[in-house]
């Protein structure tokens, strides 16, 4: 069966996953890990993307992001993907490959989704036993969303908040306070599983209209499969 075309919509903010190969660890050095963040920066300076929120583990690259075109999602997941690769220490003759195939990609519904989808994006480090300290994993947004760290500067990212993140107050300690208390409430188990499931299957995560809105203008099923397998039609 042919591979139905990367649903992105460019406007609307969309989670983006690089998931490293079973037993590689491509961003094990804090060099590199620094270098992404510089060039996620160049992409969200240049207007390429507008990032909402990151999380740089040693082995994944999460982000939470706008792209301008239907293109650059894409051009920028596997700009980065070809980047580390090329990066990674000389180990014999032949590579091994360090990601364990495609980015995976979903598109959010920013009012419903959006601030769901930065505290998921935010909690990966904690989810992977790096953070969960005063002091945050210094590749992730959350000491950014939180008032932790300095405002982004130099090879940082510039991080643009989503409608429904700016609704948490008026001024920015209100929003970082607000944020702090959401992300350490953390998500529903419901939430985060939708989450994750819209991000393995490629689709879109909204409300009824939303979805049905995305099917009419791309002509495409956006919704998750049902889970399991299809019921077997009886014999005639």
């Amino acid at each position: 069966m042919a591979r139905q075309p990367r649903l992105c919509v460019p406007g609307l903010p969309h989670l983006a996953e690089l998931r490293a190969a079973v037993g590689a660890q491509p961003l094990a050095t804090e060099t590199l890990r620094w270098r992404v963040l510089a060039w996620l920066a160049d992409a969200a300076t240049t207007g390429a993307v507008q990032l909402h929120a990151y999380c740089l583990l040693p082995g994944s690259i999460t982000l939470l992001l706008t792209p301008r075109t239907s293109a650059g999602l894409s051009a920028l997941m596997q700009r980065l993907a070809r980047r580390v690769s090329l990066a990674q220490p000389a180990g014999g003759a032949t590579k091994k490959p360090v990601w364990g195939g495609r980015f995976r990609s979903a598109v959010i519904q920013p009012e419903t989704w959006g601030l769901a989808a930065t505290i998921w994006v935010d909690g990966a480090a904690l989810r992977a036993g790096l953070d969960g300290g005063a002091q945050p994993w210094p590749w992730s947004s959350r000491g950014l969303h939180c008032g932790v760290t300095a405002a982004a500067t130099g090879g940082t990212p510039p991080l643009q908040l989503l409608e429904a993140h700016w609704r948490l107050g008026n001024t920015p300690f209100e929003r970082e306070a607000a944020y702090a208390r959401q992300l350490q409430l953390g998500l529903g188990a419901g939430e985060a599983l939708a989450l994750e499931r819209a991000l393995r299957s490629g689709s879109a995560l909204g409300d009824e209209a939303f979805l049905a809105r995305l099917e009419a203008d791309s002509a495409r099923r956006v919704r998750a499969p049902p889970r399991g397998r299809p019921r077997k039609q009886p014999a005639i």
